[in-house]
């Protein structure tokens, strides 16, 4: 069942929210203030009135919190215009948007809310099922994932933005990463890259990542393999459910152990991508000739070449084949 907590002095604003929500299936929890509802009670949306002084605020912030614990996602109803709020609060992870009373719908409530009704409506996946972070602000995108990862057996845990997908990778241990390179962003909701901020974290933590986007421009594609060297990228135009599946079995068994012997101390840092530029330095390849044999641009070689430098602590090429051939032999 959706249930939902609409948190609002107003008994008229009470009454308007419970009526937009709950012929739409929601189970609606109705207070004047967070404090008469009960701690033990568990919300999938919550709709938060709000106002513009500091006061208030750091209230409407404290009740985020205090959702914390819960898979509640959240709509602010402003009554002053956007502008006169602090942006770190609409930006919350758990923030779907902010309502300006003056402009109010119940269409415009249950747009931010659908996102919310999606997880609502999830069946509770296996317990013991591999963990799998899906980064997508695509609400049609997020049922897709959840009919057919669900069914899979897979764990799912959604994240529509930066915020909240990096919030879940400090915390969680993922087999899995499905992230889309474009996310919704208040700095730039046209045309961000948010995604790619994504697969740098899931590359520091070891956790092997399947880009599904609409985004099919080459360098872009290129930039996720060689940069942040993704498993595979899958456009959205083509997307098929079954060979998807086969993807990410393959993608969650190259990420687990081999069984061979650990890297030497000092290049155990380095990825996949960046042992093999490595291995043509050691080889006397120049940049332009590491490009042309790994079919990269001359400038991702440099940028790996720079990264490789950095980890082995070497101010040269040289230094750092060098490094290379004694860790190798310790």
């Amino acid at each position: 069942m959706k249930t939902a907590l609409v948190v609002d002095e107003s008994p008229r604003w009470r009454a308007t929210l419970s009526d937009a929500l709950r012929p739409q299936g929601w189970s609606v929890t109705a207070a004047a203030s967070l404090a008469e509802v009960d701690r033990e009670l568990k919300f999938h949306l919550a709709v938060l009135a709000v106002s513009p002084e500091k006061a208030a605020q750091h209230d409407a912030a404290a009740c985020l919190a205090r959702l914390d614990g819960a898979p509640t996602r959240c709509v602010l109803l402003a009554s002053q215009p956007a502008a006169q709020f602090d942006p770190a609060l609409a930006q919350h992870p758990r923030v779907l948007g902010l309502i300006e009373k003056g402009s109010f719908s119940p269409a415009a409530l249950l747009d931010l809310a659908q996102s919310a009704a999606v997880s609502a409506d999830a069946p509770e996946p296996p317990a013991g099922g591999p963990k799998v972070l899906v980064v997508e602000d695509d609400a049609n995108w997020r049922a897709i994932y959840t009919e057919l990862l669900g069914d899979a057996g897979y764990v799912l845990h959604f994240a529509v933005s930066y915020g909240e997908a990096r919030g879940w990778l400090q915390h969680v241990n993922f087999e899995l990463a499905v992230v889309d390179l474009n996310l919704a962003s208040s700095a730039a909701p046209e045309g961000n890259r948010d995604g790619f901020f994504l697969l740098r974290a899931a590359r520091q933590r070891g956790v092997p990542a399947v880009v599904v986007s609409a985004l099919g421009d080459p360098e872009d594609i290129d930039r996720a393999y060689d940069e942040y060297d993704i498993f595979t990228f899958v456009e959205k135009e083509g997307f098929d459910g079954a060979n998807f599946l086969r993807l990410l079995d393959a993608a969650r068994r190259a990420g687990e152990p081999s069984g061979l012997p650990a890297p030497a101390t000092g290049c155990e840092t380095l990825t996949p991508r960046e042992r093999e530029v490595l291995a043509l330095l050691t080889q006397g390849l120049t940049n332009r000739q590491i490009a042309e044999a790994l079919l990269i641009s001359a400038n991702t070689t440099k940028k790996h070449v720079d990264h490789i430098l950095q980890k082995l602590r070497a101010s040269t090429r040289a230094g750092a084949v060098a490094a290379a051939m004694r860790l190798g032999n310790q």
